[in-house]
């Protein structure tokens, strides 16, 4: 059983080796650790088997998967497991040293199992991860498939349309050379049949004797009266309707002139007329920048009056306000003096000479019942004069009582 199991397992070996570049560089390792431990098991089961001549070899049959093919059978390969010696004198000579314990044997091959398992499962995982990518890869070989088909047609298209396009333009260069032709061909008739007429005509006049282009239409008129043959009477029939040809001719070559000349005229006299519109709408653009500009001008001097006139009364204002402010002045130096004197001296309220020098008046004023009213500047209605020249004397005259009582 043995040496069964160490040839299973030699085999399984050998079968990954075969498979797949990418199972071999992942396996690689477990390979080398197999090979290297399977010599000293086949030693340990030869001379442990030697015993059994005559023993046959087993064949065993490995299925490997390829990324491609689902299962694909392998060749049976015959591995002889060890050699038989016949000689039982070899089995004598043995030591018990070089026989390993059923322990050990059984522990290698369930590592070696192990590892038989493990690199299973990662040659299953690499084998579908190449399934996968073969998937991908066809999808992918799909899509580019797809994308040349559509640009195939979209090229197709392109070119349909681009073919209908040059068709379309040839048909139309195709219907403006035959409208040409047909153009200059109607030309080159017209230009013959009036070669035709002219010639005719020549061939007429040439017929004619030039004496005769002299003569008036009187002389030729006698001339048809007088003739006797027919061919007479064509002839200066002839001169006459060619006399009144050409007049008509020279009428209408005098007319066209004239409708020319007055054509020019007209035109000369349409541009003029533009050419003063012209001038006109440019002077009335100009007019009315002007009036514009003499608005805004007017409208400038007005607000310049109107300043003018402000600036004015606020310097008036101005002048009252300094006016006042020095009479108030004036009016608080004279309070400050009072003050001054009243509070020198030994008295409490000493009234000097000075201060009836400086308010003579003093004595002559009337006060009002309550002395409070021109301290506080509460004056009756009665009073009609309310200026600073009677309500400071009043004010000082209330305060000098005040200060005597």
């Amino acid at each position: 059983q043995n040496n069964i199991t160490h040839s299973y397992l030699e085999q399984e070996t050998t079968g990954i080796n075969k498979s797949t570049q990418p199972d071999e560089q992942l396996t690689l390792n477990s390979e080398k650790s197999m090979h290297r431990k399977s010599p000293e098991l086949v030693n340990e089961i030869s001379y442990e088997n030697t015993e059994w001549p005559g023993q046959r070899s087993r064949n065993f049959q490995i299925i490997s998967s390829h990324p491609d093919n689902q299962s694909v059978y392998s060749t049976t390969e015959n591995y002889n497991i060890m050699e038989h010696r016949h000689n039982d004198m070899h089995y004598e000579c043995m030591t018990p040293c070089q026989v390993t314990s059923d322990s050990d044997k059984e522990k290698t091959i369930a590592f070696l199992l192990k590892e038989l398992d493990l690199l299973r499962t990662s040659n299953k995982k690499l084998q579908q991860k190449l399934a996968e990518e073969d998937k991908e890869q066809r999808k992918l070989k799909f899509k580019l498939e797809l994308q040349e088909k559509e640009t195939e047609a979209k090229i197709a298209e392109n070119t349909a349309a681009l073919v209908e396009e040059v068709y379309f333009a040839q048909k139309e260069r195709d219907k403006a050379v035959m409208s040409r032709l047909q153009l200059a061909i109607e030309e080159r008739d017209e230009a013959i049949a009036r070669a035709k007429h002219m010639e005719m005509s020549l061939n007429m006049l040439e017929n004619i004797n030039p004496e005769e282009n002299d003569m008036t239409l009187q002389e030729l008129l006698n001339r048809i009266n007088n003739a006797d043959t027919g061919i007479a009477i064509q002839k200066n029939g002839a001169i006459i309707v060619d006399r009144i040809y050409k007049t008509k001719e020279c009428k209408m070559r005098i007319t066209a002139e004239e409708m020319s000349a007055l054509i020019e005229e007209r035109d000369a006299a349409l541009s003029k007329c533009k050419r003063l519109e012209q001038e006109l709408h440019h002077l009335k653009e100009q007019n009315q920048t002007s009036a514009n500009n003499m608005r805004h001008l007017t409208a400038e001097n007005n607000q310049e009056r109107a300043l003018k006139a402000k600036l004015l009364s606020m310097q008036q204002a101005r002048e009252t306000a300094v006016q006042q402010y020095k009479k108030l002045e004036e009016e608080i130096q004279t309070l400050r003096v009072y003050y001054s004197c009243i509070f020198q001296g030994d008295s409490m309220f000493p009234l000097k000479q000075k201060d009836t020098e400086d308010f003579p008046a003093l004595s002559n004023i009337e006060l009002p019942y309550d002395l409070a009213s021109p301290l506080l500047g509460i004056y009756s209605k009665e009073l009609k004069v309310r200026t600073s020249s009677y309500c400071t004397p009043v004010f000082m005259k209330a305060l000098f009582i005040l200060t005597k009582r």
